[in-house]
């Protein structure tokens, strides 16, 4: 090897060694998130974080679980739907960072007038849907698997993104979740066929915008900027970001505010 060629991977060493050793080396904490989420947003407001996206939040945390990622930060359902699959590896801090509002997303240009026909349906099984989230969120529901029609006649196209446990995911050929199996119930109330239209989570607004999708079913958390593109439903469920970290974390243990929280999180 020739000796300026030794010399220079010598000094590359040396670098690394001095940035493992030095906190001035201003390596920031990699936190991670479903892109397009609530989550992504809220996370790109500290700027001390490194940002890291993913499609989804279970991804995410198994990232986190193999040492690439040190935090994750996502709705509350799915992060608790997501420890619990990992329940030996990783907890949730159940600590509220946000204040949300879940609703379907609506065609703006709604021709079959479904916006008042969802509202309605969801005013007159209150109860019935009520008690049917609690099972999903608690995850004591019984499995119902979501087909999408084969050849519907008079189609209802729900776009989704099933990699959202407990609200939507993928069971085999079929989808399951809170959100589709809401879906299903409300087309069999008025007679449409359901035809579920699976696409990446930031797709979906502009997809139902656009008018290719009927509604969007995804945990969509109302926000003014979606507002100018969809037509929101009545909301369904309260939401909000919540911190996943290791089991074997302690960082956040003492935290009883959001305030506590947020300022581990702008020190990291």
């Amino acid at each position: 090897m020739k000796k300026k060629v030794l010399i220079a991977i010598l000094a590359v060493a040396l670098v690394g060694v001095s940035c493992m050793a030095f906190v001035g080396c201003n390596s920031k904490v990699k936190v991670g998130f479903q892109s397009g989420t609530t989550g992504q947003f809220y996370t790109e407001e500290f700027t001390n974080l490194n940002p890291s996206q993913y499609p989804n939040a279970t991804l995410a945390v198994q990232d986190m679980i193999s040492g690439r990622i040190s935090y994750v930060i996502t709705d509350i359902a799915p992060a608790k739907s997501i420890a619990a699959q990992f329940a030996d590896k990783v907890k949730v801090i159940d600590i509220g960072l946000t204040e949300e509002e879940y609703c379907f997303a609506v065609n703006p240009k709604d021709t079959k007038g479904i916006l008042e026909k969802l509202n309605k349906f969801m005013s007159d099984n209150k109860e019935e849907l009520q008690k049917l989230q609690n099972a999903y969120v608690q995850g004591t529901n019984e499995k119902k698997v979501i087909y999408s029609a084969s050849n519907p006649q008079n189609p209802l196209t729900v776009a989704t993104s099933p990699d959202f446990p407990p609200f939507e995911n993928v069971s085999g050929d079929g989808y399951e979740g809170y959100d589709l199996e809401v879906m299903a119930m409300f087309c069999e109330e008025y007679g449409f066929d359901l035809v579920i239209n699976s696409m990446d989570f930031d797709s979906i607004v502009l997809n139902v915008g656009n008018g290719q999708s009927d509604i969007g079913a995804a945990a969509l958390t109302w926000s003014e900027e979606r507002a100018k593109s969809v037509t929101f439903s009545n909301s369904y469920y309260d939401a909000t970001q919540v911190v996943v970290c290791l089991k074997s974390d302690t960082a956040f243990d003492a935290c009883k505010t959001k305030e506590d929280v947020e300022a581990i999180l702008a020190a990291l």
